[in-house]
C-alpha cells in the first residue's frame, strides 16, 4: 500500500458587504473573494458565485494533487 500525501490547506477569505445596485434603491450582497493560496482575487455580485469559485479552486487544487500521486502499480501477472 502506498503512502498517499494530504492535499494541501486551500486558504480563502471571504468579504461580504451590501451595495445599493444601479441606484433601484435594491441592496445586494457583494462579495471579494481571496485565494490566498494563488493571491487571486475575485469580486462578484452574490453568494452563490462567490461559493462557486471556492468550489472550483478547491476542486482544481484536488485534480492537480491526484495527478502528482504517485501511480501505485504492482508487478504484471500473464494468464496461463
Amino acid at each position: 500500500m502506498s503512502s498517499q500525501q494530504p492535499l494541501s490547506d486551500q486558504v480563502f477569505i471571504l468579504r461580504f458587504w451590501r451595495e445599493t445596485a444601479g441606484g433601484s434603491g435594491d441592496d445586494g450582497w457583494r462579495v471579494l473573494v481571496r485565494n490566498i493560496n494563488t493571491r487571486r482575487r475575485d469580486v462578484v455580485d452574490d453568494v452563490q458565485r462567490a461559493f462557486a469559485i471556492v468550489t472550483a479552486n478547491l476542486n482544481v487544487a484536488a485534480e492537480a494533487h491526484e495527478e502528482q500521486a504517485p501511480r501505485d502499480v504492482g508487478p504484471s501477472t500473464s494468464e496461463k
